[in-house]
Parts: structure tokens; sequence; C-alpha cells
């Protein structure tokens, strides 16, 4: 953040300046698919024209029947006319090495831009946009210039080697003369091709932002003038988020998703509402996805930090408590009967969450409790479900034998209904005469079918909209109940209820249901759900039926659960039924966390159990603590002291409890050191001050009833403790990898199963954090600034060098003038004669012409002289052998490891390596100067001794020294050779 302003309006949004990052590895990707199509096809130009198949015979080619240059596999020499007919197109190679500057130009160039990206912090730019600000000029009006002339060059060259019959013209009929084969059908044409179509790609970038801006323009001006109000845009909020709620349940077409009562007309209107108020749109605090990202992880770990601290406080505190019972008990009547636990099982512990661990036992705990605001923990002493209070083993056998309907009530009660009751798999409401046979309704509407043997299903409502929400009435005639169970949330309309969690009056409802609910408060969504239950059940008299006179059930008490969303309407409702029902239980598993206001919930704490398991989020998905959350992220954000890459790569890896103060401490500098002079701070002050004058006007709303917790006491989800929680407990967002987990409904009801009281959890010493006293090496921040030498001017002399002996390497290769021949030919008759002594290089021979055209002897070799073309070996007169193999080989290993090099050391002018970079440029320069070495294998070939000729039998015997080309190559090592050991001296100084 924030985003980089390039000229005027013209910006790099949605990318903050230090996220061109992105930009440069999308890029980067491109130019490796282009990569992998220029590096073949400019070794294919390179090969052919080591082996002069690139020659044009008086503008014909290869492919041409008109082709007459050298299609003799003994021809040695030129003629004088042969000379002024034989040339060499440049087309081809200006097109390839313009491709080839272009890659290695715009390759610099991205690495200019990462290193620039990298300087300063998400919220203090240190110059950032001053290095990158030229950089991105250069790139909009140089470096593109060079896909739109290497598109335009490409096409008029296809377009003119095509309309020319690639140079082999007609015939005098006027049809094209047959082709002894057709270049657009090679390797090199179909490489060529696909590059030009990826420049072609490029170039569309340029319409598509000139299109962008128009279109802005356009609707910014002249279409919605006052489309950034913040009412304008809540209402494109709530159309946008309406729309794609709608298009998903759409696209899914999945009865279970619902989506079917969306009409976008206001159901998110107030969630749209929040959310702007939320982001406070009005104030532009350039927050981009990966600040968002980078910042939320970091917040994770200052969560954990902060916790972990406070669990070390925990412990002493716990400790100073035992020390005290222990001098209590010391004359043997302990009733607590605490018991420290054995010093090698303690060591054994190092994760933060054991803080309750084996000992005897205790009927309260300490734990860790947020403070008003969230921010802090304070360690508060809380009661422990305990055997020996006959309460706490009610309750707990209460919450465990109705968690099951929590659960049922999603899918098995339709099965049920559907599969043994006869219900329609389209009808949408299960209802039995229940007032005819009592008898006959408890013998047809058992739920034996799904292990409930003692429970009647009488009534259920399985149809999902904005107001309605599926439900089922159920007789458990074990515990001589009446049970209504809610779903939670699985449609879309669900969703919608979900969030729709401003605050509601209830002084209506408690009119109409007989209950005080003046000034009282609830989640609107919710409110509108259970009105919805009310309703039904009055409707259908369910209730009404089951508690009549002669009906057997008018004894049993009515309990009302639910999970998740179900469980907020389970609470909401009972409220509405408690006037009718003044025994009435219910039992919600982990409902939302903003149902009542603060009284209401105290009261409903008379009949209303919620459970809570481990980090759920839901539970805590409040207004004020999603504002908390929010606020401790922009505080996060504003300590990071590094660059958001490398803040971006400390994120990735896994952070152990023992490194995590450590780690914390290297990526975030403390509050008081925070700068407060920057754009972003000043924002984030106006931004705070208008917040915090609406948080005054609103209310804040809390689980509702008494609360269990269940604690994950050993990290591993095998062993839990069940508490009695505050409902400021939960007035902090967990970040963790447990937050949605915690939530499934199918592990909660295992865990409340199989939960054992009194078991041991007593609170353990744990180990002091590790930190890591190790010192790191120093991280310069390292800006690439072409041609600054941050290693001296000893780059600068190793480049030289580099360089040299690349180009030496390069044309010694690529002539046919490597060693110089004397030779002897010995007939298959045994004549000897002298031969013409032709030179060789790795690919071709040196093919010969006359001194004297007008009186020239072509079987006198005194009468000829080297030409300035080259052949390429004959097939058909002899075999190459293995030494003129290798030789070949290694030049071309040479050429690659040295071009590799000279990019090293290219890069470290301008940018300093690494100490493992500059290893690795000693590397690669040694396999450089090791394959120039060994390149010179060619001198004990055939080509340097004896070679026997095909067909024939003549034989041919050569002695050679090095030519022009070969003293190229002794040069370019020993090039190598300095720029090594210049290497050396760069890691040495380092």
């Amino acid at each position: 953040m924030p985003a980089l302003t390039i000229f005027r309006n013209f910006t790099t949004r949605p990318f903050a300046g230090d996220d061109l990052q992105i930009i440069c590895l999308v890029l980067g990707s491109y130019r490796f698919l282009q990569l992998i199509c220029l590096i073949p096809l400019v070794i294919i130009t390179i090969v052919n024209r080591f082996k002069g198949n690139d020659l044009r015979y008086d503008g014909y080619g290869r492919w041409c029947p008109q082709y007459e240059l050298l299609s003799s596999n003994e021809f040695i020499s030129l003629s004088y006319e042969d000379r002024q007919l034989v040339s060499r197109p440049t087309t081809q190679y200006l097109l390839t090495g313009f491709a080839s500057f272009y890659m290695i130009v715009d390759v610099a160039w991205m690495f200019a831009v990462w290193s620039a990206a990298s300087v300063g912090t998400p919220t203090q730019p240190k110059g950032r946009d001053n290095y990158l600000r030229p950089l991105l000029i250069f790139k909009m009006f140089v470096i593109n210039l060079f896909p739109i002339a290497l598109v335009i060059g490409g096409i008029i060259k296809t377009y003119n080697n095509r309309q020319d019959n690639f140079g082999c013209g007609q015939n005098p009929d006027g049809t094209n003369v047959e082709l002894l084969y057709s270049p657009d059908k090679t390797p090199s044409f179909a490489l060529y091709s696909i590059l030009l179509v990826t420049y072609a790609l490029e170039i569309l970038v340029f319409p598509m932002m000139l299109t962008n801006k128009i279109v802005k323009f356009t609707r910014d001006h002249i279409i919605a003038r006052d489309r950034y109000s913040t009412q304008k845009r809540g209402e494109r909020l709530e159309l946008c988020l309406g729309g794609c709620m709608k298009c998903i349940s759409v696209l899914l077409n999945n009865p279970n998703l619902g989506g079917k009562e969306l009409k976008n007309k206001g159901e998110l209107k107030d969630f749209a509402t929040n959310l702007m108020g939320f982001a406070n749109n009005d104030t532009h605090l350039d927050i981009v996805l990966s600040d968002m990202y980078i910042g939320g992880k970091l917040l994770a770990r200052v969560q954990a930090e902060r916790r972990l601290l406070a669990i070390q406080r925990l412990q002493q505190t716990s400790n100073q408590k035992n020390t005290e019972r222990e001098n209590r008990g010391s004359d043997g009547n302990n009733d607590n009967n605490i018991t420290e636990a054995p010093k090698d099982e303690i060591e054994g512990k190092k994760d933060f969450r054991s803080t309750l661990k084996k000992g005897g036992r205790r009927r309260s705990v300490l734990t860790l409790q947020t403070n008003e605001e969230g921010k802090e923990y304070v360690v508060v002493e809380k009661d422990v479900l305990s055997l020996d209070n006959k309460e706490d083993v009610d309750i707990l056998k209460e919450v465990t034998h109705y968690s099951i309907y929590a659960q049922y009530v999603y899918w098995h009660f339709r099965l049920v209904a559907v599969e043994h009751f006869a219900l329609g798999k389209e009808e949408t409401r299960f209802l039995p005469s229940i007032e005819t046979n009592w008898d006959l309704i408890r013998e047809k509407f058992s739920l034996t079918s799904i292990g409930l043997e003692e429970s009647l299903l009488v009534y259920a409502s399985f149809h999902s909209g904005l107001a309605s929400t599926p439900y089922a009435v159920i007789v458990d005639e074990l515990k001589k109940t009446i049970v209504i169970a809610i779903r939670g949330t699985i449609s879309m309309e669900d969703w919608v209820i979900d969030l729709q969690y401003v605050p509601a009056p209830l002084d209506k409802a408690g009119d109409i249901c007989g209950f005080d609910g003046r000034g009282s408060l609830c989640h609107k969504g919710v409110l509108t759900r259970a009105k919805w239950l009310y309703n039904d059940l009055k409707k259908y008299r369910i209730l009404k039926q089951l508690y009549a006179e002669d009906s057997p059930y008018k004894e049993h008490n009515l309990v009302v659960v639910g999970h998740s969303l179900g469980g907020g309407c389970a609470q909401v409702l009972s409220l509405l039924l408690r006037p009718s029902f003044p025994s009435l239980k219910c039992y919600a598993y982990e409902p939302p966390g903003c149902i009542f206001d603060d009284d209401l919930c105290n009261k409903s704490k008379d009949w209303i159990t919620s459970v809570v398991r481990g980090d759920d989020v839901v539970p805590r998905l409040t207004q004020p603590n999603l504002e908390s959350l929010r606020d401790e992220f922009f505080d996060v954000t504003a300590r990071i002291k590094v660059s958001k890459i490398k803040a971006f790569y400390d994120v990735r890896a896994p952070c152990p409890t023992t490194h995590l103060v450590s780690r914390n401490k290297s990526m975030l500098c403390p509050k008081a050191q925070i700068d407060r002079d920057t754009s972003f701070s000043e924002k984030l002050r106006v931004f705070r001050n208008e917040r915090a004058d609406k948080n005054r006007e609103s209310a804040k709303l809390y689980i509702a009833g008494k609360i269990i917790h269940l604690v994950d006491t050993t990290g591993d989800e095998t062993k839990y403790v069940p508490y009695w929680a505050s409902p400021y407990e939960f007035n902090q967002v967990v970040l963790s990898t447990k937050m949605l987990s915690d939530h499934s409904v199918p592990p909660l009801v295992e865990i409340l199963q199989n939960l054992k009281l009194d078991e041991a959890h007593e609170v353990i010493v744990q180990e002091n954090v590790v930190e890591n006293h190790e010192e790191e090496e120093e991280n310069e921040a390292r800006v690439f600034v072409c041609f600054s030498n941050p290693h001296g001017k000893i780059s600068a002399a190793v480049l030289v060098f580099c360089f040299v002996a690349w180009i030496m390497n390069v044309w010694s290769n690529q002539g046919c003038k490597f060693v110089r021949r004397v030779t002897i030919i010995t007939r298959s008759n045994g004549t000897v004669e002298a031969g013409v002594g032709m030179g060789t290089g790795m690919w071709s021979y040196n093919l010969k012409e006359c001194i004297h055209p007008e009186s020239c002897d072509f079987d006198n070799p005194g009468d000829l002289q080297d030409s300035d073309f080259c052949q390429p070996y004959p097939d058909s007169l002899f075999e190459l052998d293995a030494n003129t193999i290798a030789a070949r080989a290694f030049s071309i290993l040479a050429n690659l490891t040295g071009f590799i090099g000279l990019g090293l050391v290219l890069f470290s002018t301008s940018m300093k390596l690494k100490k493992r970079t500059c290893v690795a440029l000693i590397i690669v320069l040694f396999v450089s100067c090791l394959f120039g070495g060994l390149q010179f294998l060619i001198l004990r070939g055939a080509f340097c001794g004896h070679l026997e000729l095909k067909g024939g039998g003549d034989a041919v015997d050569a002695t050679c020294s090095l030519n022009a080309s070969g003293y190229g190559a002794v040069a370019a090592v020993v090039f190598w050779f300095v720029a090594l050991v210049g290497s050396g001296v760069m890691l040495f100084t380092y």
C-alpha cells in the first residue's frame, strides 16, 4: 500500500507499489513460456549458420530446386561467378537477435522492479515510488515497443516470403515452383509463429488499458456522477452480493442450497450498510488483498504470542495457588488432593495449549479471558463442571442427550420422513394427525431407524426461506420432554439471515408473547426466524395438541435445541415461548455470538445453556469483535518493519511455539515505535475518529444464557475440559487453524458423549520459550540499480572479461577456420598426392576460391585460397568420430554456461549478490573454462589424423595447427579463467 500513481490518474491499482512482485511473477512465467520457444529457435539459427545451411545461391534457399551451390558432396571450391552469387540472409538473424535482446532487457527490468518494490515497508514506502515510477514509464514507452516491432517485422517477413513463394519464384506458366520442402512446416517456423502470437497478446494490453480508461471516465463523469457517495456504494454492494448469491444458487442448482426466495430487494441492506461502515469507505486506507493476507497471518501470530505470554502468567499464578494449598494441606488434610506431575512428563509437554493437565481433582480452573475490548488477556478463575456438583452433572447429561437432535435435524429427520413415513420427496411439511390416536402415533412415527429408540416425530417443516426455517418437533419419551429442534445454516437464505445481525427491539414481540421486551435487543435476522417459528407452531396447533388435556404428553417439559443459526433461533424462540411454558429449557450448540443484549443475556441464564467448542469463530462473530479485529489488523500492519515480500515469505513458513516470540520480533516493531507521521497513520487516525463516533451509538449483543466452553487440553482433540465461561471470553475473534472446524456439529456430539468430568486438568509448568540467539545475517536493502557496482570495480572488470570470452568463444565455434590442415591423399590405387588443405571447424569446412579467377587451376592447391564461406560436412564421404562429436558438444556447453555466467556477472554490476550466488558464479565460470578446454578434442579427431573416405577407398592423412578461430577459443579460455579469478576475489572480499 498504497497504489503507485504513474502519472495523473494512471495508477497500478488494484496492486500496491510493493505488490509489483506479483506482476513480475506473472510476467516472468509468461517470459519463461516464450523462452521455451526462443532457446530452440536461437540454437537452430546458430547451428544452421555454423553448418552453412543458411547460405543462399542467387537468392535461392535450400528448399528451392534452383539451388545449385554445394550440390555436389565433393565440392571444395567456389568459382568467381559462384562467389558473386553466394549470400547470407539477415532478416532472420535480426528478428532472432531482436527477440533475444528484448528478453534480456525485460528480464533485467523485472529484476529492477522486484528489488525496487522490496524497498520500505507496507506503510512506509521510503522512496519506493521514486524507484518504481521511472521503471514503469520506461516499460510502457520503451520496452513495449519491442513486441510491436517484432510482430510487425514478423508479419511483413512472412507475408513477403509467401508472396514470393519463399524466394523460389514461379514457373514460366505463372504457377509457383514446387518446393523441395516447405519452410513454414519446419520446427523453427512453428516456434517463430508461437513467439509472434505471444508478442501479439502483449500488444493487446494497450487497447485493453485504453478501453478501461474510456469506460471508467464515462461511468464516473457521464453515467453516474454520484457513484462515490456512501449510499450509492452501499446499494451497489448490496446488489453485487445478492446477485452473486443468486448466481451461485442457479449455477449449482441444488435444492438444499435454496436461493429461490432471494429477490435482492433489501434483504442485504443492513449488512451492506454495516460493511460500508466497517470499512469506512469515505476514508481510503489503500488496503489491498496482499495486505489483508499478510496482516491477517501476522495478526494470528500476534494473538498466539499474546496468548502464550498470558498462559505463562497463568501458570505462575496457578503455581502460587498450588503452593498455598500445599502449605495449608501439609497437615495431611488436603481436600483438593493436588499432586505434582512427574518431571519427565512436564518436560515432555511444550504445546502452550497444555495449560490444563494431569493432577488431582479441583472444582475450578484458572483460564484466560479477554477484557471488554478484546485486546488483553486476564487470568480468571472459572468453575469446572465436576462430578461433585449435581447440577453440573445434570446439565451436562441434558446437553449431551439433546445434542443429537441438533445434529439430526439437518438431514436425518427428513430422510426418515421420506423413507419410512411416506412423505413425498417434493413435500416440505410432515404433519400427521396427532390428536386422533396417540397409540398409532407411537407405532407409526417412531425414530428407531436412526437410533432414537424412544423418540417420536410428530411434526416437521423442511421449507427453507428468508423467514421460514426447517425444524422438527419430537416427543422424547425417555426424558419425558417435547423437543423443538431447529436446523442451522445450509441454504443461501440462511446466510442472508446470518448477515442480518443488526440489533432489533423486542418491544412488540414482548407485547404479543407476554414478556417485558422494553429496551431489550436481539439479532434482527434470528428474530425474524423465531417469529415465523412461533407463528408456525401456533398455526398448526402443534404445541396446543401436545399439551391438550387428553394428550399423554401434557406433563412433558418443553425443550428447544439448535446448532449454529438454529441455536440462535432456539434461544430467541425460547424467549417467545417462555411466558406460556415457564419450565422451558433451551440448549444452543455453538450459536451466533450476537443474540441478546447484556441485560437479557444475564436474565436468560435461568433457562438457556449454550455450548461453545474451542476456537469456534461463529460465537465470536459480532460487530464489536470484528471492529476490534479490524483495528488490531491495522495496528499489526503499521508495525511491520520489513518489506512485504519478506513478510510474505515469513508468514508462509510454519512457526512453532518455541520460535513464536523471536519470529514476531523480527517482523514487527513495538507499538511505541510505530511511525505516526506516515500517510497511512494520518488516514488511520481520521478513520478511527469517524468510527468512534458511530460506535458510540451501536449496541453490543452477546451469547445468551450460561455458557459451557469445551477446551482442548492436548491440542490433538482427544481430550476436552468443560468449564463455565463468561460472555466476555468471546470478545475476540481467534485466528487459528481450528476456527472453522470447531464449528462442526458431529464432532461436538461425539465430544460431549465421551466427556469425562474430573479427569485430570491441572495446570503444569511450561518450559520457557526458546529464543533463537544466533546472530542472523544482516538483511540489507538490496536494490537493482543498473551498473551501480555494489561489489566495487572488480565486478565491472569481470563483466568485461566474461563478455569478451563469450563473444570470442561464439565466434570461434561458428566458423570453419578452427584448425589449419596440411593433407596428403592416398588414392585407392596407391597414388599419393597433396591435398588442398581445407581448414575445418566444429560444424563445417572452409571452401576454397581462386586467387586469380582469370587463370585458375582448381586442381592446383597453389591457385586456391580460403573463402569466406563454409560447407557442411558431407555425410556421404565419411562419418564423424567420437572426439569430433565430443568437441562439438563441449563447444555448445561452453557457450551456454558462459552465457549463464555472463548474465550473473551482469547482474552483479547492478545488485549485490548473496554469498551462495557468488559461489554459483564461480562454479559456472569454472565449468565454462573446463568445457572451453575440452573442445580442443577436435585436434585428436579424424580430421587431424587418418580419415578413411567412403566408397572409393581413398584415405586422407592430415596434420593440424590452430587457425584464427582456434586462437580465439584459446583466448576465450584465458579470459574465462581471469573472470573466474575475479569472481573469487568478489567472494573473498564480500
